[in-house]
């Protein structure tokens, strides 16, 4: 039987993992697309003084699917990008790699050729240039509202279509909506899936299969966002609590309205 390793204050802070998941970037003074959610998107100017923030930091940009076989280092950061926006070939690619970063896209396979979104040759074209591509579901469904059968179309056949397009294995699953269960998770795994990224705001470690991450949004500014970076568990409870009531007080006050 082989012992569970020690933990100690070091290697529990060195095990922290601030995941960070973006959605579209808009070009400064440029107006949102077709199906985009202003809620998410943010300014150009802001990512990429965020970049310039982790790079000050001396923080280290992984892929998901490295989690694996990376060498502990200090400073891990995992930068994340949803849907399979246009701008994440257009702008979130060529200023990441300028300063050497790196990211998993997660794309939404029926997004892809749409107004606004990556067409097939940009998805190429990212993993080409050393990015990780990872699933999105097939078509952006909520998977706890689905059936069995097409839950596994949308674990499965989004994967073997993404890898069939960059000719690379696909070994990781942001949930659409960040929605899920025990079955959504259950299947996931069985279709082949080794990371599993969720919605639930706060600190990853590197050994989960199911991983907390922190929305970047177009409301966070350059103080929350070095937060995010580091400022503890704590801290990431406190404010998923805050984001929970917020949440709560404005569903109450949209259905008083409604009365």
């Amino acid at each position: 039987m082989i012992a569970p390793p020690v933990i100690t204050m070091s290697n529990k802070i060195a095990s922290r993992l601030a995941v960070l998941t973006y959605h579209g970037i808009l070009p400064c003074g440029g107006r949102l697309p077709p199906g985009w959610s202003a809620r998410h998107a943010i300014d150009a100017r802001a990512f990429r003084a965020q970049l310039d923030a982790i790079a000050q930091r001396a923080m280290h940009p992984v892929r998901v699917a490295e989690l694996d076989c990376m060498a502990p280092a200090p400073g891990p950061v995992a930068i994340t990008f949803d849907d399979g926006h246009l701008s994440d070939h257009t702008i979130a690619a060529p200023e990441l790699q300028v300063r050497g970063f790196t990211a998993t896209f997660f794309i939404t396979w029926a997004f892809v050729g749409q107004a606004g979104y990556l067409r097939r040759e940009h998805v190429r074209e990212l993993h080409t240039r050393g990015f990780e591509i990872g699933s999105h579901g097939l078509t952006h469904k909520r998977l706890t509202t689905v059936g069995p059968a097409e839950l596994w179309r949308e674990a499965l056949d989004s994967r073997r279509r993404l890898e069939d397009l960059v000719d690379a294995q696909v070994s990781s699953f942001a949930l659409p909506h960040g929605a899920y269960s025990d079955a959504v998770l259950q299947a996931l795994w069985a279709a082949g899936y080794r990371r599993i990224m969720t919605s639930d705001f706060g600190y990853a470690r590197r050994r989960d299969s199911v991983m907390h991450r922190m929305g970047v949004m177009a409301h966070v500014g350059p103080r929350q966002f070095r937060a995010f970076l580091g400022a503890g568990r704590g801290w990431a409870l406190r404010h998923r609590l805050r984001e929970a009531i917020s949440k709560r007080i404005g569903a109450r006050v949209a259905r008083l309205a409604n009365i």
